[in-house]
């Protein structure tokens, strides 16, 4: 029975998908959703739905130029001979840095439906931070790949950002070289403003109009944050009196602190005040006192100076039960916005940071909370992928 189904379904849907391009791209949009929900694909991109129906994407890797040095890169496409929209895709602050396998599965799939992929190595990500020097890669990377004529259409190009990475993206995509060239740019799992990532990742209390709440923050975060960014600390003993600290509290051994704490200074002292921290409402008190070079570090990554150059088509995804950065970081992009017309956003139940999570649901719970995220999920995706056009 389920195979003659299936059977009507191919003879109903295939000439739809071939003559029919919105039907087609919603069908692509589905496809790439069930992809994402599933685990096996990460390790085997080539053997997704989206394999059903489209050809297996070329991958190419390439060294781009910037001025004395080149990026490491992969290139992503379809070999049709064809002209067609490009996104730029940025990785997180995670060491496999472009060969992330979840990284590589999105972009083999992004380039099925139709997008060339370009994914760059941004060495500060790579590193677990998030330097200045990423922004002017992906710049660079930008222009490379809006001018390979043969292969993109350079009036449908953009950038996508996941997590920490969505800062230098957004930055990238208001930097004057190529802002009026940007059709859209998307953030998924992204921050606005540092102080209140801080907040979170130490007391787990987030919070934007009426939006309020605690989550228990995932330790991870709070020590990549940490740890590897200590090289903004002016004082070479505190730095590497707090990288010794740092260390024993991630490793629980909190009573072989004390000696270490009390040589600190000041400033060092209160740096790691603000990580032990649990009161939300100290945090602005403590990072005023902390190494003005920290806080200079934590200035240049706000948003609030950069959306209103962002010229792009905005889409924005963030999950509610994210344990990295919360989802209220996403309505501040949203609402500092230039332009509200541009903006698609969808605030997911089904998102644990950047990772769509398979959860167990009652039937009431999949009929108020799963299916209308899944919903506002599958048109993220199909306002995504309808960018090409």
């Amino acid at each position: 029975m389920r195979k003659a189904i299936l059977l009507v379904l191919i003879l109903i849907l295939v000439p739809s998908f071939l003559f029919y391009p919105q039907i087609r791209l919603g069908v692509l949009a589905g496809l790439l959703l069930y992809d994402v929900m599933d685990e096996r694909t990460v390790t085997h991109p080539e053997q997704g739905a989206l394999s059903w129906v489209t050809a297996t994407p070329s991958v190419r890797s390439l060294r781009i130029p910037n001025g004395g040095r080149t990026i490491t890169a992969d290139l992503y496409f379809l070999p049709n001979g064809r002209k067609r929209g490009a996104i730029l895709l940025t990785h997180g602050i995670i060491e496999a840095g472009k060969d992330d396998p979840r990284l590589i599965r999105f972009a083999h799939a992004l380039a099925r439906t139709g997008f060339a992929v370009l994914v760059p190595e941004l060495k500060g990500m790579k590193s677990l931070k998030v330097l200045m020097s990423d922004v002017e890669d992906i710049v660079v990377s930008f222009g490379y790949l809006a001018a390979l004529h043969d292969l993109v259409d350079e009036e449908k190009v953009g950038l996508l950002g996941f997590s920490y990475a969505a800062g230098p993206t957004l930055m990238s995509a208001a930097n004057p070289e190529i802002r009026q060239r940007v059709k859209f740019v998307a953030s998924f799992g992204g921050y606005y403003d540092p102080i209140n990532v801080i907040r979170f990742i130490t007391t787990g209390y987030y919070e934007y109009g009426e939006e309020r709440g605690v989550l228990k923050p995932e330790p991870y975060g709070k020590w990549v944050f940490f740890i590897n960014n200590l090289d903004y600390v002016e004082s070479l003993k505190d730095r590497s009196l707090l990288k010794t600290i740092f260390t024993l509290e991630q490793e629980g051994k909190k009573e072989n602190i004390k000696p270490y704490s009390e040589q600190l200074s000041p400033q060092g002292a209160s740096l790691y005040e603000l990580l032990i921290n649990y009161d939300p409402r100290r945090v602005e008190a403590l990072v005023e006192k902390i190494d003005p070079r920290v806080r200079g570090y934590l200035e240049k990554l706000s948003m609030a100076p950069v959306m209103p150059s962002i010229q792009a088509y905005l889409i924005i995804g963030h999950g509610t039960t994210d344990p990295l950065i919360p989802y209220t970081e996403s309505l501040r992009l949203v609402d500092a916005a230039p332009d509200k017309r541009k903006v698609h956003v969808a605030i997911l139940r089904l998102f644990s940071h950047v990772d769509p999570s398979r959860q167990r649901f009652s039937t009431r719970e999949y009929l108020t909370i799963y299916l209308p995220s899944m919903v506002d999920f599958y048109f993220l995706i199909y306002d995504l992928l309808s960018q090409q056009r």
